[in-house]
């Protein structure tokens, strides 16, 4: 699955749990549509839904490059003689900011595959390859016949500042007029994924009470999604 598929199976999935958390929602199909995400059909008039994430942008962006380096670093090493599946954990240090994905995964396979017959071992001498701080080498189980490799990091919440959530409302609303041409209504639905891992922010409700924003979108709701439950909460207008 391309990123533009997974983006937009994410962004029907917020949608539905939305309309399960808010009756206000028409319950038609859910049509993608561009520019706007979703049209749905609301007792003859055409409802315009936008969907939005509430985070950090560079957390989450920087979140992606790790697995994309074990992915590689994987690959390569399955394509060397004398591989066989191992388990692998690794920490990446900060100096692998500046480092490419195929540079760290390359390092990674080599220091794998230099390792792979030591047992199980976290190999802590701190004698690792430039951009980890932590590899750890050991024996797959008997039922993984390909092995697993993980990366290991740190994640916190946030407290989502107003100017955090302003800000993605500003960047969508300039587009209302864009969307008012495909709908008679729209709406925005800001998801604030409190499940999301790196860059999630956590929206607190008595923020919410108080806050007020601009906005042109006939709506706009928040979609406050936690541990097995969710809640909408539509945003007030300045």
């Amino acid at each position: 699955m391309n990123t533009e598929d997974w983006k937009k199976r994410n962004e029907k999935r917020y949608t539905e749990e939305a309309r399960r958390a808010c009756s206000i929602f028409p319950s038609g199909e859910l049509v993608p549509h561009e520019p706007l995400d979703f049209l749905l059909d609301d007792a003859g008039r055409t409802l315009g839904i936008e969907v939005t994430e509430l985070c950090i942008q560079k957390e989450r962006a920087d979140a992606a490059r790790p697995p994309r380096v074990l992915k590689r670093a994987k690959e390569a090493f399955s394509a060397r003689p004398d591989s066989g599946p191992v388990y692998v954990a690794a920490s990446f240090s900060p100096e692998a900011d500046r480092l490419g994905v195929k540079e760290l995964a390359d390092a990674l396979a080599g220091y794998v595959m230099a390792h792979r017959k030591d047992g199980s071992s976290d190999h802590s001498t701190g004698e690792y390859p430039e951009g980890y701080c932590y590899i750890a080498v050991g024996n797959a189980s008997k039922e993984d016949t390909t092995g697993r490799w993980l990366d290991f990091r740190g994640s916190n919440s946030t407290i989502a500042r107003e100017s955090l959530l302003r800000s993605r409302i500003a960047e969508k609303n300039r587009r209302v007029p864009e969307y008012r041409r495909c709908a008679s209504a729209v709406w925005l639905l800001v998801v604030n994924d409190q499940l999301l891992g790196p860059g999630e922010v956590y929206v607190l409700p008595e923020d919410l009470a108080r806050w007020r924003f601009d906005f042109d979108f006939d709506k706009v709701l928040l979609l406050l999604r936690g541990r097995g439950h969710g809640e909408v909460v539509e945003l007030q207008r300045a």
